[in-house]
């Protein structure tokens, strides 16, 4: 592969990586609309990673996201599913 098409997937991959920062900090900080709607947005891998560390976290119970503590507890398992997509 050219240096062109690496350095555009990397560039891509960051991208991807700050869209979901960006929608654990919408949870984080009480944005529930912008952070459901981003949450929506990410890839059907990364929605369905985030819920299965959200049903484990919550022991399987369900969680209503208008909570503060729930809002936490997505964002950590956005950020969870950000580092083991980067493998941390």
């Amino acid at each position: 592969m050219s240096p062109e098409i690496i350095s555009h997937a990397m560039k891509q991959y960051l991208v991807a990586l700050d869209d979901q920062v960006n929608v654990a900090k919408a949870f984080f900080f009480g944005h529930l609309e912008e952070g459901l709607e981003g949450l929506w947005n990410l890839p059907e891998d990364v929605r369905l990673k985030v819920d299965q560390l959200i049903w484990e976290a919550s022991g399987g119970s369900s969680i209503d996201p208008t909570e503060r503590a729930s809002q936490t507890l997505i964002a950590a398992a956005i950020m969870r599913s950000v580092e083991e997509r980067m493998g941390l």
